[in-house]
C-alpha cells in the first residue's frame, strides 16, 4: 500500500493509516458519504497534481479503485 495515498485516505476518512488497505470499500467505512466523496476528490487531485473527471469520480469506491484512477491518469503509486 502506498503510503503517501494512506496517508490522504485516512486523513480523509478519519482513519488510522493501518487500516487503509485495498480490500476496503465503500460500504466499510461509516464516513465515506456524498461529501467526503467530493473531499477525497479535492485532495487527491492537489496531492497528485491531477483533474479527475466524473466517470473516475463515480468509480472510486473502494481503495483498489482509487488507486487503480490514480494509475490510470499517471500517478506512480509504487512506494
Amino acid at each position: 500500500m502506498n503510503k503517501k495515498l494512506a496517508e490522504v485516505l485516512a486523513e480523509v476518512f478519519g482513519l488510522r493509516v493501518a487500516e487503509i488497505q485495498p480490500e476496503l470499500q465503500k460500504c466499510d467505512v461509516g464516513t465515506w458519504d456524498s461529501l467526503k466523496q467530493m473531499d477525497l476528490v479535492m485532495s487527491l487531485e492537489r496531492e497528485y497534481g491531477i483533474a479527475l473527471d466524473i466517470p473516475d469520480i463515480l468509480r472510486m469506491t473502494s481503495v483498489a479503485e482509487i488507486m487503480d484512477v490514480l494509475q490510470d491518469k499517471g500517478v506512480d503509486l509504487g512506494s
